[in-house]
This record gives structure tokens, sequence and C-alpha cells, in this order.
């Protein structure tokens, strides 16, 4: 003996091997089979060698495909590998295997005979049962989901549509009572009716808001993706903006910007959105506001940077939750759904976003957006 080697007993290895092993003939009769296979079919050797044959192991089905596919093929190509198979033990019990097969070489006086491994398949079918059980109820959420949100997005709709009306009625008696000054300057009546503008106000913002991020919300695979020219996105957001920069005499420094792939419309409300937060959180200077870029690997990274009031940066990720504000609604008016509206274009193209300020220096709130050549595209 070799040191530090260990020679096994060779019968004892196929006998009790962890796969089943069956040599059979050319007709298919059983010349031999191990102990493992018998365990498995609960048979004794006596009942199976010399007396079955290997379709005496095989349901109907399974029976007409072995002598017809099978048994051919293996004679033809002198083996065949992993087929599936089901093969029949005592009191018609089943075994789920999956069957390699390899014929013997042999003299010419010698029975042709084939040598079959089966591998026991019972656990590989129980997952793939669960797995196929678990994949029909990922789709049937998926489904009921899909049918919430076009649900939540109908009853936003509806809902806000209902809000409009009256919204817009009180805000024509408003302009009414202004118009023909029925309100005494400096009395009571003046400041509550201004109370009642503001609040109206912002249940406009609100609803406007909502049925932006009902749109951006909506299956991001819909979107269509086309090709984008970032400034012309910029100069849209700038165009909407424009009295309320001539308003606060902002500035704005934006370069060429690079190219993408995705939704004009969103991107169109990812700039305004960002925009209006530099001007809505303006310091006494005059609001400036640079853009600028740069590409790391894959990535386009795209800042845009203010000189206004800033926030603490303990709160750069709570900024972007769903109607989250860091502000009071009595120091600047807004809904908390700007952000996240951001967040979920730049999430909706592959990318992130963040924000870095401090009180009273400016903010500063980046995206990334995945690389497109240019020359593809335009």
């Amino acid at each position: 003996m070799i040191e530090g080697h260990h020679f096994e007993d060779t019968h004892d290895l196929y006998q009790n091997a962890p796969c089943g092993y069956i040599t059979i003939g050319n007709d298919g009769r059983i010349l031999n089979i191990n102990n493992t296979l018998l365990s498995w079919l609960d048979f004794r050797k006596d009942e199976v060698v010399g007396k079955k044959t290997f379709q005496d192991l095989l349901g109907m089905g399974e029976k007409i495909y072995f002598e017809s596919h099978f048994m051919p093929l293996l004679q033809l190509q002198e083996e065949v590998s992993e087929i599936n198979m089901e093969l029949r033990g005592n009191n018609e019990s089943r075994l789920p295997v999956l069957i390699n097969a390899k014929k013997v070489p042999a003299s010419s006086d010698e029975q042709t005979r084939y040598r079959l491994s089966a591998l026991d398949m019972t656990q590989r079918k129980k997952y793939e049962k669960e797995l196929i059980t678990a994949r029909k109820e990922a789709e049937e959420t998926t489904q009921l989901l899909k049918q919430v949100n076009e649900n939540l997005e109908s009853f936003v709709n509806v809902a806000s549509h209902d809000l409009k009306t009256p919204l817009s009625n009180i805000s024509s008696i408003i302009y009414l009572i202004e118009d023909q000054n029925l309100i005494e300057p400096g009395s009571q009546a003046e400041e509550l009716f201004a109370g009642i503008k503001k609040n109206i106000s912002r249940m406009t913002g609100l609803i406007h808001d909502l049925l932006e991020f009902s749109k951006i919300q909506n299956d991001p695979d819909s979107i269509t993706y086309e090709p984008i020219d970032l400034n012309q996105a910029c100069k849209e957001a700038l165009d909407i903006l424009d009295h309320e920069i001539q308003k606060t005499g902002a500035v704005f420094h934006i370069p060429e910007l690079p190219p993408v792939m995705g939704s004009k419309v969103q991107f169109e409300s990812l700039f305004l959105n960002l925009f209006t937060n530099a001007l809505k959180y303006r310091s006494e200077a005059a609001p400036v506001v640079s853009v600028t870029w740069e590409q790391t690997g894959t990535f386009n990274t795209i800042r845009i940077t203010d000189n206004g009031t800033g926030f603490d940066p303990g709160k750069k990720d709570e900024i972007f939750e769903f109607m989250k504000r860091v502000h009071s609604k009595d120091y600047i008016e807004g809904t908390g759904i700007g952000l996240t509206i951001c967040k979920r274009v730049v999430e909706n193209h592959g990318g992130c976003i963040g924000a870095e300020s401090e009180p009273g220096k400016g903010s500063t709130f980046w995206f990334t957006l995945p690389v497109v050549d240019e020359d593809e595209f335009f």
C-alpha cells in the first residue's frame, strides 16, 4: 500500500455508491443492479436481475420513449446524458431520476451491455415545484400590485379633479373679493383672508405634486427611452420659472451637459424641482445656481449647487422621503414631494441621488446617470 493513500473495496464502492447503477442488455434485460438502486426501488436483487427488463421499471409513456428514442440513440451514439425519467418501484412507488448511459466495450463473442447511472431527483423536483409555486405567487402578487397601482392612480386623478373644482371656485371668489376691495385694509378680516389664500395655495400645490408623483411612480418599465438633451430639459425648466427668476434676480450657470437616454418629461420634472428648490430656499443674496458634471467610469455625476439657506447635513437622506420636510411650513411653503419625485426619476433611469449641505452655506444636490455613446444617439 502506498503511504498516505486509502484503497477502497471496488465492490463496496459499486454496491453502495451515492447513485444507482444498473447494467442492461441490448433488449433491456437487467443484468446487474447495485444495492443503492434496489433500496430506492424497494426490490430484492433476485426479484430483478435476469427477471425484469429496464422497461418493466417504466410507465407506459416512458416505455414508448425508451424503445423509440432512448435505446436507438444509445445504440447509435453509444452514450446518452441527462435524461429525465421516473422509475417504478415496489408497490408502484415512483422515483424521479436523471439517467446517464454508456455502452460497455466488449469482445465480439460477448453480449452487448449498457451501464446506466441513476441520480435521485426527488429533492430537486420538490425544489422545482416549490420554485414554480413561488414564481406563480410572485407573478400573482406583481399583478395585484399593478392593479393596486392602477386603482391608486385612478383614485388620485379622480380625487384631484374633485378637489380642483371647489378650489377653483374658491379662488375665483377670492379674486372677486380682492378686485372689488371688499376687505378693509388692516382689519382682522384681512388677516383671516390672507390665511385662507395661503392654505388654498398650499392645497393647490399639494394636488399638483400628488399628480406629478403619481405619474412618476407609475410602472418604470413603461418609460419610453429616447435620446435626451439635458440642456434642453434645463431650458424648459427655466422657462417655467422665468417669472420667479426675474423676481429674485437669480443667475444660472449651466455648461454643455452630456446626452442621456430616458423620458423627456421626467428629466424636465427633475430639473424643475431642483431649480425650484434653489429659488425657494434662497438666502438674502440673489440666488446663484451652478450646474456641473463629471464622468466617472460608466456613470455621469451631475451637481446642482446653490448659495441658499442650506440644511442640517444629518437630514440629507430624510429630505428625499415622501412628504418629508426639513423646514417649517410657516417658514417656507412646500409639500415635501418634489425631492421624492427627483429620487424616483433618477432611480427610474438607473442612477442614484444625494445631497450635501450646511446651514447658511448653500446646498449641492447630485445625481448619477449611465453614460451613453453620444455618436450613437446624436
